[in-house]
């Protein structure tokens, strides 16, 4: 049509000429004659003509220039095309994202690359379509010695795209019971939705946005996938802490098979989303403590799993707080828990006598099996229980607590185990200050039974001129526990009144005297009476 159009014209200039000059000018035209005819020839191609359902591929059009020259020297001049344009005006099935993009100047023996973006929707079949393009340019179709001629053309080609066939794949039904800060099993289903058989199809997950998998990424076997075939597989997921409940994370699934011939290919990536779990919680209450600095006793409560998911074969764990508290046993297993249901755990804890009594917090946790069959292990769950303060481990009474001033006497007390264990060779031992003193200060129990009492004897003696008061006789003991450790207790002071002298039970020594003297005098009266 061009070529048509040139001949016509450059016939119709002949002509003119002939008319005007007779055919001198004719012969002068046809060799030139300072007059340049001709245009550009552009044509659109698409090297890379396939393109895959489910995709937004960038095409890369290339639109050659193959000109023309009609006559004349001017070449360059009139196959240059300018201002050049492409745009796709029917798509067919496809979707373009990109509008008329401009190229600028071609000249003649030139190649340009043109891109636009092309969405192939999911449900496109296999196979060959045609879209139309339009290509405009202006150019210089005559050049003369005085003037030249300038002209737009706007040209429409039809280019063919095609829809291979091929295997396909999709990613759905990611599932996970994994929340934040925790690790386990997810799964996914992947399918061949393609058209053609993938042969020892694998596929790498990779995850991102604080989802790990498999360590880094996780290298699956998916085997032969026929179209239409799906398998599903299982990897680990590991959620930072930091991740929220709510929202997906991408996992990068990359595929590699072969083909029917043998030939390894690169399947399209497909990103899938990853839910995480909602984070299982437990709660602890009722708590309930019997702890007393120097004695091993119970901290007790309920501990209630607040869900989402059941936890199977839950156990309580107490991790170890220090030296000074330890539970005997840091673990109580309470079975298997669905949402909202309870049990109750206690734990034997050991306070030493170097701790001190008052609030104390403890970390409990729990230990369990999630639905995937995985072992998880729940955020700490800060516990605050009360110590009491130590207790003596005797309770001490006087028996007999009088004694005289300058006399002696045994001084009898009675001694209560007040421990929650038997505690055997014990020997007591007592201490005195002046005016008070002690010629036999020790005394032995075999051993005492929980809540067991007897009495012991030692012998205390309170000088003559002690002062009528109360006194204080200091005691301890040494004895071994349940465990068959020696022990040596704090110090007890039990009270002893000392009183004001008593009598002997014999004849006063004055008043005999005084009477004596009264007997001498009325001796001696009636003796001198009868004398004289």
């Amino acid at each position: 049509m061009k070529r048509g159009r040139q001949a016509l014209v450059g016939g119709f200039a002949l002509l003119l000429l002939v008319g005007l000059t007779g055919a001198p000018a004719l012969v002068a035209a046809q060799q030139g004659g300072g007059v340049t005819s001709g245009e550009p020839d552009l044509e659109v191609y698409l090297p890379d003509n396939e393109l895959f359902p489910g995709t937004e591929t960038t095409v890369d059009f290339q639109i050659a220039n193959g000109g023309g020259v009609n006559y004349g020297s001017a070449v360059e001049e009139v196959t240059t095309a300018r201002a050049v344009t492409l745009e796709v005006e029917d798509s067919g099935p496809f979707e373009v994202k990109t509008g008329e993009t401009p190229v600028g100047l071609i000249q003649d023996g030139q190649v340009s690359d043109v891109s636009h973006r092309i969405v192939v929707p999911e449900d496109v079949e296999p196979g060959t379509y045609d879209i139309d393009v339009r290509v405009r340019y202006e150019y210089t179709n005559r050049v003369t010695s005085s003037d030249t001629q300038r002209l737009s053309e706007s040209d429409r080609q039809t280019i063919t795209i095609e829809v291979p066939e091929e295997p396909e794949f999709s990613v759905s039904d990611v599932e996970t019971s994994v929340g934040p800060g925790s690790s386990g099993d997810a799964t996914l289903e992947i399918e061949n939705t393609g058209t053609k058989t993938a042969y020892g199809a694998e596929a790498t997950i990779t995850g991102g946005s604080g989802v790990v998998i498999g360590g880094e990424s996780a290298e699956e076997v998916l085997g032969d996938l026929e179209p239409g075939d799906s398998v599903r597989v299982t990897v680990n997921a590991e959620i930072a802490e930091s991740v929220s409940e709510s929202g997906a994370k991408p996992l990068d699934v990359a595929f590699t098979y072969d083909d029917e011939d043998g030939v390894e290919q690169d399947g399209d990536s497909v990103t899938a989303s990853l839910a995480p779990a909602a984070e299982q919680t437990f709660a602890v209450s009722e708590v309930r403590s019997s702890l007393r600095v120097g004695e091993t006793n119970t901290l007790s409560g309920t501990i209630t799993n607040t869900g989402p998911n059941t936890a199977d074969n839950a156990v309580v764990t107490f991790e170890d707080p220090g030296p000074t508290v330890t539970p005997i046993e840091t673990e109580v297993a309470v079975g298997s828990l669905d949402p909202g249901e309870s049990a109750a755990f206690e734990f034997d804890v050991e306070v030493t006598s170097s701790s001190t009594g008052g609030p104390r917090q403890f970390e409990l946790g729990v230990r369990y099996w999630d639905q995937d069959n995985t072992a998880q292990q729940s955020d700490t769950l800060p516990t605050r229980a009360e110590v009491g303060a130590e207790s003596p481990e005797f309770d001490v009474e006087p028996v007999n607590g009088t004694l005289g001033a300058g006399s002696g006497d045994e001084f009898r007390v009675t001694v209560t185990n007040t421990r929650e264990y038997t505690v055997s060779d014990v020997s007591a031992k007592i201490y005195t200050d002046s005016p008070l003193s002690t010629s036999d200060d020790e005394a032995f129990i075999d051993s005492l039974e929980p809540g067991e009492s007897t009495e012991i004897v030692f012998q205390v003696s309170a000088d003559s001129d002690a002062t009528a008061k109360l006194y204080p006789v200091k005691m301890d003991f040494q004895y071994d526990d349940d465990d068959g450790d020696t022990i040596v207790s704090d110090t007890y002071q039990v009270p002893l009144d000392v009183t004001e002298p008593t009598d002997s039970g014999g004849l006063p020594i004055i008043p005999i005297a005084v009477a004596l003297l009264i007997l001498a005098a009325a001796g001696g009266f009636l003796y001198y009476r009868r004398q004289g």
